[in-house]
């Protein structure tokens, strides 16, 4: 067998090897369930659950507070953008 040949074979086997070896059906992922899906699925559940409508809550909250004093407070007024460009860029106190 000459060198060219050996080379060939080698490389083909390496080949061989390595596709069975990276083949989908060894693979941790080919799977139906992957270790760490409960843990996500969870984590999801508690962000649709309780997290998200708490932020919600607490953003528009923030929002009717500055709205209220928007109309009262000067500094809450700027803060909000209710006051007008003209009347914001002759004022002097900023957020």
């Amino acid at each position: 067998m000459s060198k060219m040949t050996a080379r060939l074979l080698q490389l083909s086997i390496g080949m061989a090897i390595a596709v069975l070896a990276l083949s989908p059906a060894s693979c941790c992922a080919s799977t139906a369930a992957l270790p760490w899906d409960q843990t996500l699925i969870v984590l999801q559940d508690a962000l649709i659950t309780y997290i998200a409508p708490t932020a919600i809550g607490l953003a528009l909250s923030g929002v009717i507070l500055l709205y209220v004093l928007g109309g009262r407070d000067r500094q809450a007024g700027d803060c909000s953008g209710l006051r007008s460009a003209a009347a914001s860029r002759s004022s002097s106190s900023s957020c």
